[in-house]
């Protein structure tokens, strides 16, 4: 059997909100929300079909309504932080960067392409070291982000054991930066595409698989009302 469960945006804050607001107070406010944003869990056995339903029942639909549909997947194999949510916002990306093109889909904006659009406003937002901090968690997102320096990124390992320096280069940038300062980096990027598409749809298959920081930083993207559609 499959089970779907909408999961309700949490109002007001509690102890671990507090605890996690940092100095800029980076962290989304609850009382802000919109009902744009929503969160929905599918679990069931495996083998019974989860991941064609959301294709069918959620892609297909939004591609049909004028929607952007992009997915990223976990492997129990390949222990990498953020990965499926990386995987996910490459195709992304890549929608916006080739589809786009391919549609030549203008915005309403002096008849700039859309992937254009994205661009420019993105580097209007973000510094440098932002830049450098969002290349690193979503190194294929490089279409939009720009190239940058050479550094290696959280997910060029391809053994367990180079998972874990991996694991612990997230911990390394989490001392430097804060968590908390990435997720306000990632949302503002999402704000800034999200702003410019129809409405999006992020499929993070094989979720039983996933690490803490993509569950975090999934709650902060479901907390934030100022992400549209």
């Amino acid at each position: 059997p499959l089970k779907m469960d909408k999961v309700a945006k949490k109002k007001g804050n509690d102890e671990d909100d507090v605890n996690n607001k940092g100095e800029h107070d980076d962290e989304p406010d609850p009382n802000k929300q919109s009902t744009n944003n929503n969160l929905m869990l599918v679990s069931g056995i495996s083998g019974t079909g989860k991941s064609s339903l959301i294709r069918k029942g959620l892609g297909e639909p939004a591609a049909k309504n004028g929607y952007t549909f992009a997915s990223g997947k976990f492997d129990e194999k390949m222990l990498r932080p953020l990965s499926a949510f990386s995987n996910a916002m490459t195709s992304l990306a890549k929608h916006i960067t080739v589809g786009s093109n391919e549609k030549r889909e203008l915005s309403s904006s002096g008849g700039l392409s859309i992937a254009t659009l994205i661009r420019d406003k993105i580097r209007d937002e973000f510094d440098e070291e932002d830049m450098e901090q969002l290349r690193r968690v979503l190194p294929g997102c490089t279409e939009l982000l720009g190239v940058g320096a050479q550094r290696s990124s959280l997910y060029s390992t391809s053994s367990e054991a180079d998972a874990t320096d991996a694991l612990g280069s997230l911990d390394l940038l989490a001392g430097k930066e804060s968590i908390a300062q990435m997720h306000y980096a990632i949302r503002r990027l999402l704000k800034i595409i999200c702003s410019n598409l129809k409405g999006v749809v992020l499929f993070i298959d094989d979720l039983q698989w996933s690490d803490t920081a993509t569950l975090d930083l999934l709650k902060s993207i479901t907390l934030d009302g100022e992400i549209p559609s």
